[in-house]
């Protein structure tokens, strides 16, 4: 009886997870490793482009795309869409580090869901970034957004 209680009881702890729809809405990643937690967020619609930005005391994380539709987005040095990390650095995937192709900036940003009605957004991201010198890189994974309220400007 006690090998079967002690076998639930590591059932039960090892599928607790932290679920991000508990904290409606978030936005939270990994930066260097490192749990990165957002105290504010919001998204902007301009220009028919959606902007997706956090911040906490560690630094802001943006991501800026050319589309408002549900779909995967590349982060490349050469396309428009691009993320940015800025803690007293600015980090961006439209820097490419110095030394050869090993050293290029790339990253995703899956839009998984617009909420219409509640007007808000929800996906995922990861990037890797360099500063201006391309000396210097961040690393951000595990990135998610979950109905963060998008603003809309003309």
């Amino acid at each position: 009886m006690k090998k079967f209680l002690l076998f639930i009881i590591l059932i039960t702890f090892s599928n607790c997870t932290e679920d991000l729809s508990n904290n409606i809405p978030g936005f939270e990643a990994s930066v260097d490793g490192k749990d990165w937690v957002a105290q504010s967020y919001n998204a902007t619609v301009q220009n028919n482009q959606l902007s997706i930005s956090g911040n906490n005391q560690l630094g802001t994380i943006s991501m800026v795309i050319d589309s408002i539709n549900i779909n995967s987005f590349e982060l490349r040095s050469w396309t428009d869409d691009f993320a940015v990390f800025q803690d007293t650095i600015y980090y961006s995937t439209k820097n490419d580090g110095i030394g050869s192709i090993a050293y290029l900036s790339a990253g995703r940003i899956d839009i998984d869901e617009i909420d219409y009605v509640g007007n808000s957004v929800s996906g995922h991201f990861y990037f890797e970034c360099y500063d201006n010198s391309g000396l210097h890189v961040k690393t951000v994974s595990e990135g998610v957004f979950y109905r963060v309220p998008i603003n809309t400007e003309d």
